[in-house]
C-alpha cells in the first residue's frame, strides 16, 4: 500500500516519496497525490496498483457501470497504468475511479483516449468528482498525443449523456445493440459519445456519422 500524508489540524506530513495538496471546499479537506501529471484537486489520486481491486465491488453500486473479471482490469493496468485513476478521501473511503486505454491509428487521425469506465460512489456524487476524473483522462490524452476522446453509454442512461454532454461530448454515432442484455431483455444500443482534443484543429473527430454501426464495425 502507498504512504499517504495525513492531517494535523492544519498540518500536512508529506511522505518522502509522494506530494500531496490540502484543498478545502464545501467543508471537505482532499489531498492531491501528484503523480506524472499537473492537476490540483481535492482527492486523493492514486493508480489502481495501490489499492486492492475488490474495491470495485464498492463503486460499481451503480448497475449501470460495467463490472469487469480481475483479468480485465490487470490487462489495463499492465498496458494503460496511467489511465486508471482512482480517488480515495481521507478517511480511506474510495470515492471512484475511472479507467480508460489508448488506442487507434496516427496514420488516419484516430489515435485517442478511451474512457473504458467511470464510477462514483453514491454517497461522494454530485462534488464534480466525474468531471474531474474526465478531466483528468483528456490530460493524459493531450500529452500522448490524441485527436480526441471518446465513451460509449446506453442511449438510456439520459442522467450520463446529460453530463457528457455538459463536459463538452457529442453524440458521434449509435452503435446498435452494443450492450448485452440478460433475462430475455433485448440488447441495448448505445452512443459513441467524442471530445475532440487540441490536435484536432478542424475538429474533423466529432463530425457525427448519419447512420448508426452494428459493433462488429468498430475498430
Amino acid at each position: 500500500m502507498a504512504r499517504f500524508s495525513h492531517l494535523v489540524a492544519d498540518t500536512i506530513f508529506l511522505s518522502p516519496k509522494v506530494g500531496f495538496k490540502v484543498v478545502d471546499v464545501a467543508c471537505f479537506v482532499f489531498f492531491v497525490h501528484i503523480f506524472g501529471f499537473s492537476g490540483l484537486f481535492k482527492l486523493v489520486l492514486s493508480t489502481l496498483l495501490t489499492i486492492d481491486i475488490s474495491f470495485l465491488s464498492f463503486s460499481n453500486l451503480d448497475p449501470l457501470t460495467e463490472t469487469y473479471g480481475i483479468p480485465f482490469y490487470l490487462q489495463y493496468l499492465a498496458h494503460w497504468p496511467e489511465y486508471f485513476i482512482v480517488a480515495e478521501a481521507p478517511g480511506g473511503e474510495l470515492m471512484g475511479y475511472i479507467m480508460g486505454k489508448a488506442e487507434g491509428s496516427v496514420a488516419r487521425e484516430e489515435w485517442h483516449g478511451h474512457v473504458t469506465a467511470l464510477s462514483v460512489a453514491p454517497e461522494f456524487r454530485r462534488l464534480g468528482l466525474a468531471a474531474k476524473l474526465m478531466e483528468l483522462l483528456e490530460e493524459i490524452s493531450e500529452r500522448k498525443g490524441g485527436f480526441f476522446v471518446d465513451l460509449f453509454v446506453r442511449v438510456s442512461n439520459q442522467v450520463a449523456v446529460n453530463m457528457y454532454k455538459r463536459l463538452g461530448y457529442s453524440v458521434y454515432r449509435t452503435v446498435i445493440e452494443y450492450y448485452s442484455a440478460s433475462n430475455g431483455e433485448p440488447d441495448e444500443d448505445a452512443y459513441d459519445m467524442r471530445k475532440a482534443l487540441s490536435r484536432d484543429t478542424e475538429k474533423k473527430s466529432i463530425i457525427p456519422l448519419p447512420h448508426p454501426v452494428r459493433p462488429e464495425d468498430i475498430e
